[in-house]
């Protein structure tokens, strides 16, 4: 009689442990699929006259095709720069951004949560120093005394610093003058600055409207001019299913630029309400393969080296908790 209590319990502990794991199979798979359900009422994206790959992907409506199936709508900001983009991150504004170099390593200091999780083009003469066409200076050293204006915290402050320096030169030696870009033809035309330092396209700006000549660009080696694409951290890490698929997109911009290089001028153009010449040099000029290489790596640590020897960084840390590449390497599987 004991024998078959015995045997009664231990089918009664068998089934009530089936049941038991089913139910906690079918509550695992339900939370799940409430994860993958989760998503955001709206993306907003801050961009700027240089975001290459969003002014495209915006022309042709392709984030709005990738996400209208989900009923998420995608929401844009222009920004002058850098600087105000990551305003807009600590803020909660934005969601994903294209930016220089400068501005992302000095917010991660400043304890702004945001990752680079793409290249977002890399341009080898996208920073240049530019002067007045009947301008008298032949050379850098030229400048000594003069006014310079730039937009500070960007990368061309940087490369101002490090074409400085190459050519024996610190920043005492000239009279800085902080100023967006927009704002460099004016200040180049009513002689009120001898010389402005900026980015493409505003470059190509200048140029085209006779109002400046490029005196030396960042192709000489002084700086690896790249594009960021940054993910607000919070934003990324509820949503990774979005952040790989906004990257998708990217890479399907990218891939059109190159195949068809005319169309996507003009629709560029547009966008940005900027002139095809003025920003044909960026377009066929850049590298838009989006993956981190090295020497990118390399090129922000140049950066962060400098903000802490010129005590502006707040406070150091690893350069590599800056990258954030899984959704970059998902996005290609």
């Amino acid at each position: 009689m004991k024998k078959k209590q015995l045997v009664v319990f231990l089918l009664a502990l068998f089934v009530i442990g089936i049941l038991t794991a089913g139910c906690a199979g079918k509550d695992t798979k339900t939370a799940e699929v409430e994860k993958k359900a989760e998503k955001p009422q709206e993306i907003h994206v801050a961009y700027q006259n240089s975001s290459i790959i969003i002014l495209l992907a915006k022309a042709k409506g392709m984030y709005e095709e990738e996400f209208a199936k989900d009923g998420v709508a995608v929401k844009y900001d222009l920004y002058l720069s850098g600087p105000p983009m990551i305003e807009a991150f600590a803020g909660g504004r934005a969601d994903f951004a294209h930016t220089g170099d400068m501005p992302p390593v000095s917010a991660r200091s400043a304890g702004i949560d945001i990752k680079v999780i793409s290249r977002a083009g890399y341009t080898p003469g996208g920073n240049a120093l530019l002067i007045r066409p009947d301008s008298p200076f032949k050379s850098v050293n030229d400048l000594k005394g003069k006014k310079i204006a730039v937009q500070v915290g960007s990368s061309a402050h940087h490369f101002l610093i490090l074409l400085l320096k190459k050519n024996g030169l610190n920043t005492n030696d000239v009279n800085i003058v902080n100023l967006p870009a927009s704002d460099h033809q004016a200040a180049l035309e009513t002689n009120n600055v001898d010389a402005v330092v900026t980015w493409e396209p505003w470059n190509s700006v200048l140029e085209n409207a006779k109002a400046g000549k490029i005196l030396e660009d960042s192709s000489s080696g002084v700086k690896r001019y790249i594009g960021v694409f940054l993910a607000r951290n919070e934003f990324a890490q509820k949503y990774p299913d979005y952040a790989e698929r906004i990257l998708k997109v990217n890479e399907k911009a990218a891939a059109f630029i190159k195949s068809n290089p005319d169309e996507a001028l003009e629709l560029i153009a547009k966008e940005s309400k900027l002139p095809v010449s003025a920003i044909s040099r960026i377009v066929k000029s850049s590298d838009w393969d989006s993956k981190i290489v090295p020497e990118d790596i390399a090129a922000l640590q140049q950066v962060k080296d400098f903000l802490k020897e010129t005590k502006v960084l707040k406070k150091d840390y690893d350069i590599n908790e800056l990258f954030d590449d899984r959704y970059y390497k998902k996005s290609k599987q």
